[in-house]
């Protein structure tokens, strides 16, 4: 059976469910993101050690992971509407917990928090496919980015206005738009209640996610290492140059990082014309090596450059590496496979951050996150051999255009 989107028709309501479930997804990954700046917060006021603040996002991980390999199944998209909203649900109490600066609540906060972002993860890639068709098939890679930059961004500028303070302005704050768009999606998804019943429904018994081959892993193994790299830079690029008194850099070096991962997204499609020989995994490695030099030598220019070529080889490699893994797939295939792409990418992620954290409470928190982000950047430059390049989604970028023109 042929697995080719059917392109549906573009009405009002559809690209208001589009916009409004992208919106949701990247405000789901907008509270993660959030949390980062706010770490050298909660370690001035609570003390964190390393392995606390690793915990932060291994916790998360560790809630979103399993939930994602759930519904790592087309059968389970279905019931994609109630997933989103289930997930925007989930992600208010983590809010609530988060505002308090409290080792414990904190912790529970990022545990709700994984739920919430399993729940939404596959559920908002395909609802974004069903709606306005082959477009949408970035959503996930595009809105992690997206969500990083408002989360990261806002939590920063409110860090520097509030200090202490921020922690409960951010994530109050942070419930308020949840709380609106959870309506908002909840009245858009009703009244196209009969569309996404048809488009979403499983197209076949075995799913396309269930069917893991040699360039399936490949894919995987780009988007994981590129996944690992953000993960590593974002966790603890501020707490790391707090501690090496660069102010400068703890303040606008995770900022720069999210929104070049996503400029790198957004202008993969021009790229594809340039260059298609892109995989952004030289510039991943470029990145990390100036961000090391940087902070070697205390040269602020240096690793906030690091942060900017960082974010944008990124940004080419993860989103390559989804829209090559869900090309030509159904909207229920779509979600499955997106699912199961985040919980792999973040499952690796996690586990390396855990370890830095545990190494850190050894060897300190910068010895030990330097020593990490420079093997992933030799790691980086060794995956040239197998990751993605731009080249790989032309295919289904030119037949997708077409056929909405047509």
């Amino acid at each position: 059976m042929s697995t080719t989107t059917t392109v549906p028709k573009v009405t009002g309501l559809a690209k208001a469910q589009a916009g409004i479930v992208a919106a949701s997804f990247s405000m789901l990954l907008a509270g993660s993101n959030a949390t980062y700046p706010l770490l050298p917060v909660y370690r001035d006021t609570l003390g964190l050690d390393p392995l606390v603040i690793s915990l932060t996002f291994t916790l998360y991980v560790g809630f979103l992971v399993p939930v994602l390999f759930l519904l790592a199944r087309p059968r389970f998209t279905r019931h994609a509407p109630l997933l989103l909203l289930f997930s925007l649900g989930t992600m208010i109490p983590s809010d609530l917990f988060m505002a308090h600066a409290q080792e414990h609540l904190i912790l529970i906060g990022r545990a709700l928090g994984g739920i919430a972002g399993g729940l939404g993860t596959g559920a908002a890639s395909a609802l974004v496919v069903a709606a306005i068709g082959a477009r949408g098939r970035a959503v996930t890679a595009t809105g992690n980015t997206i969500g990083g930059i408002a989360g990261v961004s806002g939590a920063q500028i409110t860090v520097l206005v509030l200090t202490a303070n921020a922690p409960q302005a951010v994530f109050i704050g942070h419930a308020a738009l949840t709380s609106a768009l959870s309506l908002a999606a909840a009245v858009v998804l009703w009244r196209r209640r009969n569309h996404n019943k048809v488009a979403l429904q499983t197209l076949s018994g075995t799913g396309a996610a269930s069917r893991l081959d040699r360039t399936k892993l490949r894919l995987f193994t780009s988007g994981a290492l590129a996944w690992t790299a953000i993960s590593i830079a974002a966790v603890f690029g501020a707490a790391m140059f707090n501690e090496l008194n660069m102010s400068l850099v703890q303040i606008v070096g995770p900022i720069l990082l999210v929104i070049s991962s996503t400029a790198g997204q957004l202008c993969s499609p021009l790229l594809l014309r340039a260059a298609p020989w892109a995989s952004g995994t030289f510039a991943m490695a470029a990145g990390i090596t100036c961000i090391l030099i940087g902070a070697w030598l205390s040269s602020e220019l240096v690793a906030i450059a690091g942060f900017v070529v960082l974010g944008s080889g990124i940004g080419l490699a993860y989103r390559a590496a989804l829209v090559a893994l869900t090309k030509g797939t159904t909207p229920a295939q779509q979600g499955a496979l997106a699912s199961l792409y985040a919980a792999i990418t973040y499952a690796i992620a996690a586990t390396v951050v855990l370890a830095i954290g545990g190494i850190g409470n050894m060897t300190g928190l910068v010895t030990a996150s330097s020593a990490v982000l420079g093997a992933i950047g030799l790691l980086a430059v060794i995956s040239v051999a197998w990751a993605p390049r731009l080249l790989d989604t032309r295919n289904y970028t030119q037949q997708q255009r077409r056929a909405h023109r047509g």
